[in-house]
This record gives structure tokens, sequence and C-alpha cells, in this order.
């Protein structure tokens, strides 16, 4: 099922994207219409300025057709002001709520069902993208105002010489039309441009997440080829669009510039002919000259921002329209939590078990964990970072089955899935508040503080909070820009180690984090999981070494198992992953 309503495509987002604001873009179209009649005006008063005025030197006529240019300069200012007073308001609550949408589907409990998005494509998505479609409500604007001067101009002609106006209303759609056409080979360039920009971003954004796994595997050279290659492909493709876009502009203008001019030679030579009066020809001339900066923005925007936004939408579609990876099935609440409280408590069923599970990388993965038991397991960065995910029920397995206290993940409604199991993501993030808040929550009582104090002291960050100005209740800022990658860490653990559900899943928790650090964090992580199930998936031997058994995952399936001492002494892939 999608996670939003189908649409018939691209171009029907960006409407549906422009019309949610409707009541900012109506009056920035009625304004921009009415600032490029005055454009147009201007011209055909000067004009009868000089005909009614200073060729008839009539005083009068002259002081009326002045005071008449002066109001339209007046109206014409102040139109466009106010224009892009709406404009701008309503472009930028455009992106707000598209934004969301984006930033909601992203959050969204159920995930992807399709396919797994690196965190640099949802930002990619959710930063630039967005910020394309919504920039798409420019052409809900602009291109009414300026055919709207498109229009005029060619009234104003037809009443001098109907030639020239016939010219005007009818070569103008034509020649939108072959733009259009033109425009094809720009927009499938931004799409490609687009899509390599976002691979680039990916890799880089998903490098820097893993970088202390990728150290300890020797990858980061490889790594490192592999997002240098992929950034100099979107280079590559991104001088390839601006080349066809520069190439499209050059064209569209040459063309306009030489469709406008022609205009001009035949409006003289009526004036050379006695046709037209002196006044009518510098009226020709005026509005022929204002007429060609709308008649180049329409190619532009219905050409370059049109590919742009389009591109874009696709990509946001991708997004929004994708399957969810699991659907809202059964309620923990609605399936007898009584029923699960007595299972714990008589001890029939373990607190984790993972049955013949398999995945993309994973295959036929069988093991339990009880209830204050703290299990370790090593295994490849692509396959630690698919397990955390199936323990989770972010994704659903190919086969087999994750069970807590006898219940499949796979029947529990996303939204309460934090109920039975905490699986934090692996990069290391803060929220808007204190640090408390960050723990256990906003508006935490004296009980939730202390169960915050022990949580924090747990994943020593005691020593953070003695720098801190106002201690566990200092607020953060935003991003946690006031704490090191290292501390933001250690708050992200101390906020696993706060949650309630009955298991546990860390994934290299201590990435960020000093040796000695890392040890006081290994020597108390025990205590603090006692009452629960742990699964800690990492390479860390602080960790490992304090773990009661310890799993070694090769090629997706189960390779090895024992402690920590055990398997240092008898396997060498497991010395070798955490060496």
């Amino acid at each position: 099922m999608p996670a939003a309503a189908q649409t018939t495509g691209p171009r029907r987002l960006i409407v549906q994207t422009a019309l949610s604001v409707k009541r900012w873009l109506a009056p920035a179209t009625t304004l921009f219409v009415s600032h490029q009649l005055c454009e147009v005006a201007v011209p055909v008063v000067v004009g009868l300025v000089i005909d009614r005025g200073i060729v008839d030197r009539d005083l009068p006529q002259l002081a009326v057709w002045a005071a008449v240019l002066v109001g339209v300069f007046v109206l014409l200012a102040w139109s466009y002001r106010a224009g892009v007073y709406f404009l701008v308001n309503g472009i930028q609550r455009a992106h707000h709520e598209l934004r969301m949408r984006v930033s909601e589907r992203s959050l969204d409990p159920r995930g992807f069902g399709d396919r797994q998005r690196p965190t640099g494509e949802l930002l990619g998505i959710g930063g630039s993208d967005v910020q394309r479609v919504a920039f798409g409500g420019l052409l809900f604007v602009h291109p009414v105002a300026e055919l709207a001067a498109v229009a005029a101009a060619g009234a104003v002609l037809i009443s001098i010489a109907w030639p020239l106006g016939l010219a005007v209303i009818l070569g103008g759609p034509v020649f939108l039309l072959l733009l259009d056409r033109f425009g094809r080979h720009l927009r499938a360039r931004a799409e490609d441009q687009q899509r390599l920009t976002a691979d680039s971003a990916s890799l880089a954004a998903n490098a820097i997440a893993g970088f202390r796994t990728l150290t300890a595997l020797g990858a980061t050279g490889r790594a490192s080829r592999s997002y240098a290659e992929a950034s100099e492909r979107a280079r590559v493709a991104a001088i390839a669009t601006r080349r066809a876009e520069a190439w499209f502009v050059a064209v569209s203008s040459t063309a306009t510039g030489i469709f406008v001019v022609a205009i001009g030679v035949i409006a003289a030579a009526l004036a050379f002919q006695g046709a037209i009066t002196v006044g009518q020809l510098i009226t020709v001339v005026g509005v022929v000259q204002v007429v060609m900066g709308p008649m180049e923005a329409l190619a532009v925007n219905v050409g370059a921002v049109w590919a742009r936004a389009g591109a874009s939408a696709k990509r946001v579609l991708s997004l929004l329209e994708a399957p969810y990876a699991r659907e809202a099935l059964v309620d923990t609440k609605r399936v007898g939590e009584q029923h699960v409280d007595d299972r714990r408590a008589k001890g029939t069923e373990p607190a984790l078990a993972v049955a013949r599970l398999g995945g993309e990388h994973l295959r036929d993965l069988s093991f339990t964990v009880e209830r204050g038991e703290t299990v370790g397991i090593v295994a490849e960065a692509h396959e630690a970072a698919e397990l955390v995910q199936l323990l989770g029920g972010r994704i659903h397995p190919t086969q087999g089955s994750v069970t807590v206290d006898g219940l499949p993940l796979a029947e529990v409604d996303a939204a309460s899935l934090h109920e039975l199991v905490t699986a934090p993501p692996h990069a290391a993030h803060t929220l808007p508040g204190t640090v408390a808040a960050n723990v256990v929550g906003i508006g935490a009582a004296s009980r939730s503080l202390h169960e915050a104090h022990e949580a924090l002291d747990a994943a020593s960050f005691t020593d953070v909070l003695d720098q801190l100005p106002h201690g566990i209740r200092t607020p953060l800022g935003g991003a946690g820009r006031t704490l090191s990658g290292g501390q933001r860490q250690r708050l992200a653990l101390a906020r696993a180690l706060a949650a309630p559900a009955p298991v546990l899943v860390l994934h290299e928790p201590t990435g960020s984090v000093d040796a000695v650090t890392e040890q006081r964090i290994g020597e108390r992580m025990r205590a603090a999981t006692a009452s629960r199930a742990t699964v800690v998936v990492c390479s860390n031997p602080q960790l490992l070494v304090r773990a009661h058994r310890v799993l070694v995952v090769r090629d997706g399936a189960l390779a090895a198992e024992g402690t920590h001492d055990e398997l240092l002494a008898s396997n060498a892939d497991y010395a070798e992953a955490i060496a």
C-alpha cells in the first residue's frame, strides 16, 4: 500500500503543491498581472503624450496624459512589491508543507517496503528536491502575468496595425510549444544530474556515519574511491545539465529577439509609409521592447524551471508513494497485555527469539536472548545494519521470525514497536530541549529525572553534566551543537538505556567515544541492562568482553558462538574482526 494518496505524476504534484497555497498565489498572480499590464501601458501612454500633447501642442492634454503616466508608474511599482510579498509567503508555505509531508514519511515507523533509503538520499529529497517542487509554484504566477503582457501587447498592436498584433498573438503560443519540445532534453539532463548528486551525497553521509566500522574493516580507502567516482559522475552530469540549460536559454533568447525585432522593423516601415503616427511608432517600439522580457521569461519558466521542478517531483513522489514495509496489523494493547505479562512472569518464552531469520544479507539465523542476558554479535557492516533493522521491526524478514516474549514483531502495530523493542538508529541524534528531555522526554517528573541520572551515569555522561551550566536541565540548542560527536553518542545511549522496552538492541553504541570512556561504559552496561534482554551489534572488545555470549555471523549465517575469551582463542575470523 502506498504511503500517500496516489497521484498521476510529477506534474500533478507540482500543481497540488501550488494549489495548497492558492490564497497566497492568487493575489500574487493578480498583482503581477497588474504589474505587467502597467509595463505595457507605459509606452502606450508615452505615445499618447507625444501625439495628443506634444505634436498637437495641447497643454491640457499633455498635463492629463503626463498625470496618467505618473499614476501608471506608481501602480507598476506597488503591484510588483505587493506581488513579491504574497509570492514569497506562498512559496515558503508550500515549501514548509511539502517538507513536513516528506519528513513524516521518512520518519514513519512502518518504514519503506521497496528498498531502504540512505540518509543522504532522504536529506536530498527533503531539502533541494522539495524546494524545487515548491518553487514550481512560480509557474502559476509569472507565466500567467507574462501571458497577460503578451496578450495586452497584441491587443495594442492590433489597434495600431492588425498584422503586428496578429503576429504576436498567433506567433507567441507556437513559439512556446516549440520551446517546450526543445526543453525535453533539458528535463532528462536535470533528472540524471539530481539523481547522481543525491547518490554521491548518500555515499558521503553513510561513510561518515559508519566511519568507525569502515576503519575497523580497513575499507576506508574503498569508501573514499566509491565516493570520488560518484562525485565525478555527479560533476559531469551537472556540467552537462548547465550546458544544456545554457543552450536552451541562448536559443530561446535569440529566437525571441529575432521575433521581436522583426515586428519592430515592420512597424518602422509602416511609419515611413505614413500608415501610423510618430507616437504610434514609439508605442510599437516600446511595447515590443517590453514584451521581449515576458516572452523570454516564458521560455525560461516553461523550460528550465519546469524541468528542474519536474525532475525533483519524481524523486519526491518516489518517497511519498513508496509502499510500507509493514502495515498496522495488531496493536500490542489489543493482543492482551495481561497474557504477555503472564508469560514473562512464568518464563515460558525467551525475551527475544530469532528463528531461521533471513533477509537481503542474512540467511537462516537463529538465536535467543533471555532477560538479564547480554549477547554480542559481530558481523559485516551490511549484515549488522540489516540485523538491527530486523530486530527493531523496521523491516520484514524474507523468512523466519523475530518474537518478543512470544509475540511476533510482524503482528505488532508499527506505532507500538517501541513498547517491545528499543533499537535506536546508528547515528546519534539529539532533540530540541534539555538534557533530561533528551533522555526521558519533555516534562519529566522527579522519578523520571532519577532514571535519567542513572542512564546518564551508565552512559558515562556525568562528566559532561558537570561542565554544563544547569546540569541535566541545560538546553542543548539546535541539533545539539554544544556537544561533541562522542558526547551526543553517549547521550543517545543514555536515552536507549532509559527506555522501558524489554528488549534493547544497540548498534556500535560507542563508535565515536574515546577508549577510556568506552571502558567505563563497558563496565557499567551489564548492570544497566540487568532487567532486559540486550543485543549489542559491534566490533568493540570493551563491550564484547562483558557480554554473556558472543555470536559471529559470516555470510549471513551463524558461524561461531561462545564467550569473548573463547572466541578470541579459537576463532581467527573473530580475532581479526575485533582487532
